[in-house]
């Protein structure tokens, strides 16, 4: 099973929160390559930044680097697929987190994440585990 992980859970795993066991038991598990998309090094950045932790991005992302298989781009299918998954919505969806979701089901990909947001896109559109709410 191909997975991606949201930033949202990059961010538990990486700080600690509720969901990290779940993201460290799927880095660990051999069931399939474990993703992210290249958007979560701008919200990985601004998250240690809004910590005080900014000078530990470089450092900190070349971890994150080693742990994942791969980090898609944003293309142009995706784009779309993001305006697909924002139409689609129940409730409000920031469109980077769309754009992250879009990455997913266009590498028919489990999208994993702690964000409520991404539960108001049908099933039919993007599997998804939802990690517990930070």
């Amino acid at each position: 099973m191909r997975t991606l992980l949201d930033s949202s859970a990059l961010l538990a795993f990486y700080f600690g929160e509720p969901g990290a066991e779940r993201v460290r038991e799927v880095l660990a598990e051999d069931q399939g390559p474990v993703n992210i998309s290249v958007l979560t090094a701008a919200e990985f950045w601004v998250r240690l930044r809004a910590v005080g932790a900014e000078d530990r991005f470089e450092q900190a992302w070349s971890q994150v680097r080693e742990m994942v298989s791969d980090v898609f781009d944003v293309s142009l299918p995706v784009v779309l697929k993001a305006i697909d998954l924002r139409r689609a919505a129940t409730s409000r969806l920031p469109y980077i987190d769309a754009l992250i979701a879009a990455t997913a089901a266009h590498h028919d990909a489990v999208l994993i994440h702690c964000d409520s947001h991404f539960r108001s896109i049908p099933e039919a559109l993007l599997r998804q585990e939802p990690l517990p709410l930070r």
